[in-house]
């Protein structure tokens, strides 16, 4: 599987599991500061260093619920 592709299809993952927040949630980043759903996502496909922490922030989460992790 071409790496592009994989990449792609994990913004695309990510921008979905945002999408189902309420639009007037806000998610803090780190250092970065607080974001609406909407401007994460725009980050998420911009794929910046914002969209890049948000990817690795979720990654995690979703390795750690297939771990159990979080249900110990």
């Amino acid at each position: 599987m071409d790496a592009s592709f994989k990449q792609q299809k994990i913004i695309n993952l990510v921008s979905a599991r945002l999408g189902v927040l309420p639009p007037d949630a806000k998610i803090s980043i780190g250092s970065y500061g607080m974001f609406t759903r909407k401007e994460l996502i725009k980050h998420v496909k911009r794929n910046d260093e914002i969209g890049q922490k948000m990817v690795a922030v979720d990654l995690e989460y979703l390795k750690s619920l297939k771990t159990g992790i979080l249900y110990a």
